[in-house]
């Protein structure tokens, strides 16, 4: 092998050895300038490739982030899980890569720089000493004279270890740069080759992963092609959906807010404007929802605590408000608060009115089903008990079978009084057996399916009360004894006519049912209506008319059988009768003291005796309980005689409240009286007024019932309030109390009822004034959260089963003034 430099030239220092040393010395250090660049430029290289690592790490941390959001769905679960894991495996062999990068390249090429070129460089510095040496060593010899031998021969001597040194200095530099440029080669060609395989091997690595990943990224392919088209055709979908909500939002009789289904725990939502109870009366919307029997709401913020407006809606009803100058306002009432809402729209107030009915409904249901459910298992249970005591005597047999036999709840025993009266055993629309449910301004009991209707319609036509859940106040069983589904029916269906409307059956549909209860009392198509002066039965012209008093019984009247027997022949016949008795004579009705034939009058009221339910209700009807005077005006036993030309259903409706009779007043409102007239030739009482002065808590709580006020005046300025008070009927100043009666009303006189009942003495009604005015004003205070409530409740609650049950107890201080 020849060397690029020669050994022999090396030691003739020959200016050609000059100039080949020159040369191979720069090639040197260009070849140290661009190792050192090649080691720098690796190391940047590395340092690259750790930042892409770290990079790397952190995109795949992030796709397992994703994975982490996609767990429900298998398919984009699974498929970014195993992209994450290849590309784990592939920063792996990356991180292989630039390791070996680092060991080839950077230490192998920067241990070349500074240890083989260094040497050189070091025997370079050692050659160019020795030249200078030996030039001076000649210079020296040179300059030596023949005089001074002794300095000739040391000048020869020196020169001569020059020259051996300089031989030797130059020979081992030669060497060093022969083998320097021997190696270089190799040391570069076995880093750069080592490299190269590290590239290969990195890149056959990512090959073969990708290569066995290749059929499960086909198959993903197809997947995501078929996401693809789904895809489109949901776009497509949503685009026809937003074209049908265009439509929607332009149609005016289509509600946006659809009601959800009657069994799910959701009945609606949506979002209603409601009045704040602070001073200023603002409105905020909110996001209502009808659930699982609440009413709640929610803000629309990232606080998703929802706020129960009503915990139970068996305790609300609800009607559309149109006092104020908002527009789609209705209100939702419970006993202790009230809630305005507002819709966006007249169809979303409906809708709203009519979901929050069904929900009260579903929650009564509900209910009942849990109620059924629980009285059933205890039934069972007290059937199925073991006798504890031993086998009884003669003596004793008949008490222990009694007491073997399970006892009766209330709401059983309320079921049997109810169903006591005539027609009520079934639903007074449908015919269904076993009503559970009650219409108190009506009078009458119904279905489940029949009551949800009659709720739709609103508080203000049918007041509805489940039998078996709700409580029930004596005055209610009193109004329901006074009338029942045979008397409504024969009001409501009197002209039945199936052309306007099919009649509802136990099976039938919805619609068949809502129509029909809807045309019997919205429309009131089949009611009768009142005769004009020119109608008659036998061809006799009526010239007048009255209405037959309801029969008042009390403890000094004892009662025959015959007496509460039901007519025969009047079950049959209409509510609304012409008594026109034709009689030889033109005889006299005597009990009636009209100086007019019987003949030419008609009688209203005449088939309404019902069947003696005192013992099925335990109850007195006591608010007929009367004094002697009043004993002797009942012996009359129709209302003053009324010429024809006076007969209207208001006027009708103040007769009737007058004669105590239900029935007939039932018959008044049906045909368009308003429970609210005022009577100008009497003082302008109201029908209301003139229930309390025939002391009957039956009239009164029916005309309450039905939309009669409380706050009316006559022309005194007297309140039915102030007649209850005169007339010393405590259990109508309790019904009124109860009804929330404004207790500081006084009349043209200046005097509230508080007043004139300490005028006559009636130490009951000051007690039960003075009681209510306290209440208030602890209301008023809020001291310890009003814990006179419960005291007022059981004072009043007792004062109710007295005027019921017990009124003779409350007439004593009439009996003492009479005394």
């Amino acid at each position: 092998m020849r060397y690029p430099l020669d050994f022999q030239e090396g030691l003739k220092d020959s200016p050609k050895f000059r100039q080949a040393l020159e040369k191979a010395e720069d090639d040197i250090e260009s070849l140290e300038t661009k190792l050192e660049k090649l080691v720098k430029l690796c190391a940047a290289m590395v340092d690259t490739g750790k930042a892409f690592n770290n990079a790397t790490r952190g995109f795949v941390s992030g796709v397992q982030d994703l994975t982490t959001y996609f767990k429900d769905d298998d398919l984009t679960h699974t498929c970014l899980k195993k992209f994450s894991h290849a590309m784990v495996e592939m920063m792996k062999y990356f991180t292989i890569l630039i390791d070996q990068a680092q060991r080839t390249v950077g230490k192998n090429l920067n241990h070349f720089v500074k240890t083989e070129i260094k040497k050189v460089k070091d025997t370079r510095k050692h050659f160019e000493k020795i030249s200078d040496d030996m030039d001076s060593a000649l210079v020296r010899n040179s300059q030596a004279l023949r005089s001074k031998p002794q300095e000739c021969e040391d000048a020869l001597n020196l020169l001569t270890a020059t020259k051996t040194c300089f031989a030797h200095t130059s020979l081992d530099y030669i060497y060093q740069i022969n083998i320097l440029q021997s190696k270089k080669r190799f040391e570069v060609l076995d880093t750069m080759l080592s490299f190269v395989r590290a590239q290969s091997t990195y890149f056959h690595q990512g090959h073969e992963l990708c290569q066995d990943f290749e059929p499960y990224m086909k198959d993903i392919g197809s997947q995501v092609e078929e996401l693809s088209s789904k895809a489109k055709v949901e776009w497509k979908e949503m685009e026809e959906r937003h074209n049908l909500v265009v439509s929607k939002d332009l149609s005016p009789n289509v509600p946006t807010l659809p009601v959800k289904d009657e069994e799910s725990d959701m009945q609606m939502e949506g979002y209603l404007f409601k009045r704040t109870k602070h001073a200023f009366k603002s409105w905020v919307r909110r996001w209502f929802i009808i659930q699982q029997n609440q009413l709640v709401y929610q803000k629309r913020s990232k606080d998703h605590k929802a706020t129960v407006m009503e915990e139970d809606l068996r305790l609300c009803t609800v009607k559309p408000v149109f006092e104020l100058d908002r527009r789609f306002c209705f209100e939702v009432l419970s006993p202790a608060r009230s809630h305005m809402l507002q819709a966006d729209s007249e169809q979303e107030c409906q809708a709203w009115i009519n979901a929050i009915q069904n929900g009260v409904s579903k929650a009564y249901r509900d209910a009942e089903k849990r109620m059924t459910e629980q009285e059933v298992s205890e039934v069972e249970a007290a059937v199925t008990s073991p006798s504890k005591s031993s086998e009884p005597s003669q003596n004793t047999e008949k008490p222990q079978q009694e007491a073997s036999a399970p006892r009766q709840t209330k709401v059983q025993i309320r079921m049997e009084q109810l169903y006591a009266i005539p027609g009520n055993d079934k639903c007074c629309d449908c015919g269904a057996s076993e009503p559970r449910w009650a219409s108190i301004n009506l009078g009458i009991t119904l279905c489940i399916e029949c009551s949800g209707i009659h709720r739709s319609f609103g508080v203000h036509m049918s007041k509805v009360r489940s039998i078996t859940l709700d409580a029930w106040e004596p005055e209610l069983l009193k109004v329901m004894a006074e009338l029942g589904n045979n008397v409504v029916n024969r009001i409501y269906t009197a002209n039945a006519d199936e052309s306007i409307a099919k009649r509802a059956t136990p099976d039938c549909n919805r619609t068949i049912r809502e129509a029909w209860i809807r045309a019997k009392y919205v429309q009131k198509a089949f009611v009768n209506k009142l005769p004009s002066p020119k109608s008659s039965s036998s061809g006799t012209k009526a010239k007048g008319w009255i209405v037959k008093k309801k029969c008042r019984k009390s403890p000094s009247r004892s009662a025959s059988k015959d007496e509460f027997a039901p007519s025969e022949t009047d079950v049959t016949s209409g509510l609304l009768e012409a008594v026109l008795n034709v009689s030889v004579g033109g005889s006299k009705d005597n009990d009636s003291g009209l100086g007019t034939s019987a003949s030419d009058v008609i009688v209203f009221g005449t088939d309404m005796d019902l069947p003696d339910l005192k013992q099925s209700f335990d109850l007195d009807y006591s608010e007929d309980s009367f004094s002697e005077s009043e004993e002797a005006e009942d012996n009359i036993s129709t209302t003053s005689w009324e010429d024809m030309s006076r007969l209207d259903p208001n006027r009708l409706l103040y007769k009737a409240a007058q004669a105590r009779n239900l029935p007939v007043m039932l018959e008044a409102l049906a045909n368009g009286a308003s429970p609210n007239w005022v009577n100008e030739e009497d003082e302008g009482k109201t029908p209301l007024m003139k229930a309390v002065d025939t002391g009957s808590m039956a009239a009164c709580e029916f005309l309450l019932l039905n939309g009669a006020k409380l706050d009316r005046l006559d022309q005194k300025g007297r309140t039915p309030l102030h007649h209850a008070t005169l007339q010393g009927n405590t259990g109508q100043v309790c019904q009124f109390i109860k009804r929330g009666v404004n207790l500081e009303t006084k009349d043209n006189d200046g005097k509230d009822a508080l007043q004139i009942a300490i005028q006559h003495a009636n130490a009951d009604i000051v007690t039960l004034l003075r009681l209510a005015k306290l209440n208030e004003e602890m209301k008023m205070d809020d001291v310890m959260g009003n814990p006179g409530d419960e005291t007022f409740n059981d004072v009043f609650r007792d004062f109710s089963n007295m005027a019921s049950n017990n009124p003779e107890k409350l007439k004593r201080n009439q009996s003492q003034s009479t005394v």
